[in-house]
């Protein structure tokens, strides 16, 4: 028997996030593991009047093309490109069925590729189409996550499956005393790092490109970033794991990287170009509703009582900001002993808003 909750989860993303309209086009991306998902949202378009179309990859075919292609095929995006270009909307669904697949490529293959697909997710950032990014739960996730299936589908479907509208009513507040600052310092274990966003206004994130969500974030001026800071939650990048990074900023720049697990792969990113040693976004957890990481970045950076920092790009969204071919978010918690402070007022401690 189908589960229910994946239906209301396609009726999420083509209703609320989409939006989708009758007479337009739907790129479904997902791999074959998220089959469910994939049929429930093709048939959710469909009702809406839209014209779905899928692009699914089927398990090791990403491994295969980076070990066996040359460098034109690793380059070309031309297909892609064309049905991104094709389409008033994208959804793509993460969920694999195996987040380690890619452990031991060669990180400078592994690069090469996401530079040329770049130019698609900056298609999407500029506004070339509708986007939203998903997630469907698969035995893979719920291994990094230390949870049987079933568990790790109860944790998908609570955190995806809310109320959206009154999402965003609850963040209003803490985001308006952001917009009147110039200056956010976090202060934790290993960390004393200050962030420049004079200027800035917060974009306001409640499931219209992501789901789950329950964020705000910004565009920070990346020439000024100044400190250093240490991530104790492990992070998956270009399919790799990497854990225990620390960075140091000076003049916006990350002048000084090491990682306690894949710092090779931590090096390759930042050498990517000249933008991602810079930050793109600064986000503000605010999902208290989500309350452990999982190695999952579309969950991990929602959590409330954490900030996320993204090396490289910077969405238009949020105003002018770094340009580059990666966006990485990296997320640090501050529930433990942790502390926000806006032009020098705390006003956050624990992970807790002290107003």
């Amino acid at each position: 028997m189908a589960d229910p909750r994946v239906g209301e989860l396609a009726k999420v993303l083509v209703g609320h996030s989409i939006q989708v309209k009758a007479g337009e086009r739907v790129l479904i991306i997902g791999e074959a593991e998220t089959a469910p998902l994939i049929r429930a949202v093709y048939k959710e378009v469909l009702r809406a009047g839209g014209h779905p179309v899928t692009q699914v990859t089927l398990p090791e075919i990403e491994r295969i093309f980076i070990q066996e292609g040359t460098d034109e095929q690793l380059d070309d995006i031309q297909v892609m490109k064309w049905l991104y270009e094709q389409s008033d909307a994208v959804i793509r669904i993460l969920g694999e069925a195996n987040n380690k697949e890619l452990t031991n490529v060669d990180p400078l293959r592994i690069q090469r590729r996401r530079k040329a697909t770049a130019e698609l997710s900056q298609y999407l950032m500029k506004g070339g189409a509708r986007w939203v990014l998903t997630m469907f739960p698969t035995q893979a996730q719920a291994m990094d996550a230390g949870m049987s299936l079933e568990e790790y589908e109860d944790f998908v479907y609570s955190a995806v499956n809310v109320d959206y509208e009154a999402m965003l009513q609850s963040m209003l507040a803490a985001s308006e005393k952001f917009n009147a600052a110039s200056k956010l310092r976090i202060v934790a274990k290993e960390t004393d790092l200050t962030v420049d966003i004079a200027g800035r206004k917060a974009v306001m994130c409640a499931g219209y490109r992501n789901v789950p969500d329950g964020e705000f974030y910004f565009s920070p001026n990346h020439l000024l970033t100044e400190g250093h800071i240490y991530y104790e939650w492990p992070t998956i990048f270009n399919g790799q794991e990497i854990a225990g990074i620390r960075l140091r900023f000076e003049q916006g720049r990350v002048v000084e990287c090491s990682a306690e697990k894949g710092e090779a792969a931590l090096i390759a990113a930042l050498d990517t170009d000249a933008g991602a040693r810079f930050l793109g976004e600064l986000g503000i957890g605010c999902n208290f509703g989500i309350e452990r990481p999982t190695k999952e970045i579309l969950f991990d950076e929602k959590i409330g009582g954490s900030v996320h920092l993204a090396l490289g790009r910077a969405y238009e969204a949020g105003g002018p900001g770094n340009e580059s071919l990666i966006h990485w978010d990296m997320i640090k918690s501050l529930k433990d002993g942790g502390e926000i402070y806006l032009d020098g007022e705390l006003v956050q401690k624990n992970g807790k808003w002290l107003f």
